[in-house]
């Protein structure tokens, strides 16, 4: 087996993700609690001692909640920049509090290696100058990121033996350098977190509204489906739509769009893309194994 990949959960709620070689296991994010996470390791086979890493996009309690228990019960090494590590750890209430000595620092566009895997992180525009906000939470949790930007917030590849593998979600825009680090891969987990027309009449005030639509906020399903028909490669065989939001988006909403742009790529001439899967992740239950 090359790697494989399976979305343990992704929302506000918290996101994880597992990539396997069979060797090595990387949790991408911790953002649920220790318990549930672990929980769900088990429901994907793999028990929670096992993990090699656990590499953090950034440091919003979504993605890093569950690193304390985690990386204390387990000894499990962190990965994340050290601006991020700092930012977590040296708040008035930290959201990270472990032994330095278990953190592993990385920066973006550089790579490393756990195990037999090779990983690329590379930089994406979350909160990039504005203040951030989940769409899926609530307005009063908003109020509270409003306080806390994300500090390098980053994407990943992993390799091994050629197959490659993106992560790209909690992203305002598809970059230049988002698309061209997602080339080539045989799996993709991307963000498409909101739904505009829906967001636009959903329950938050207008100002956060603006944050979630900004190019520092969270990629919507239009974006999603540009890059799709456009800035995609068509080389991956499966897309998995991650991050969605509760309150502003709807799973049948967030495919049927992402599935439309698909098709309309396999329409252009020249485009010539491979039979790409799409599948919806979802907050309360692990997803399918993806092998390549």
């Amino acid at each position: 087996m090359g790697l494989c990949f399976n979305v343990l959960g992704s929302g506000s709620r918290g996101n994880a993700t597992i990539v396997s070689d069979g060797a090595t296991h990387i949790l991408v994010d911790a953002g649920l609690s220790g318990k549930e996470t672990a929980r769900r390791l088990g429901e994907f086979g793999l028990d929670p001692g096992k993990v090699s890493a656990i590499v953090i996009t950034h440091e919003h309690p979504d993605h890093c909640m569950g690193v304390n228990p985690l990386v204390k019960k387990w000894g499990i090494p962190l990965y994340m920049t050290q601006r991020a590590f700092e930012e977590a750890s040296g708040r008035k209430t930290p959201l990270i509090r472990i032994d330095a000595a278990m953190h592993r620092a990385i920066s973006p566009g550089e790579g490393f290696a756990v195990g037999g895997i090779e990983v690329t992180c590379f930089s994406v525009p979350h909160y990039a100058g504005r203040p951030p906000h989940d769409a899926g939470r609530s307005p009063h949790d908003a109020g509270r990121s409003l306080r806390n930007p994300a500090v390098e917030p980053l994407g990943f590849v992993f390799e091994k033996d050629g197959v490659k593998i993106g992560i790209a979600i909690d992203l305002g825009f598809v970059t230049n350098l988002v698309a061209e680090r997602l080339k080539g891969c045989a799996g993709l987990v991307l963000e498409s977190n909101h739904d505009v027309r829906m967001l636009q009449a959903g329950p938050y005030p207008w100002e956060i509204k603006q944050y979630i639509l900004s190019r520092g906020g969270h990629l919507s399903n239009d974006q999603a489906a540009h890059f799709l028909a456009n800035e995609f490669d068509g080389a991956a065989a499966h897309v998995v739509l991650a991050h969605l939001s509760e309150k502003c988006n709807h799973p049948d909403i967030a495919l049927t769009t992402a599935e439309t742009a698909l098709e309309e790529r396999r329409g252009m001439a020249g485009m010539g893309c491979r039979t790409t899967k799409c599948a919806v992740a979802r907050p309360d239950r692990i997803g399918e194994t993806y092998r390549y």
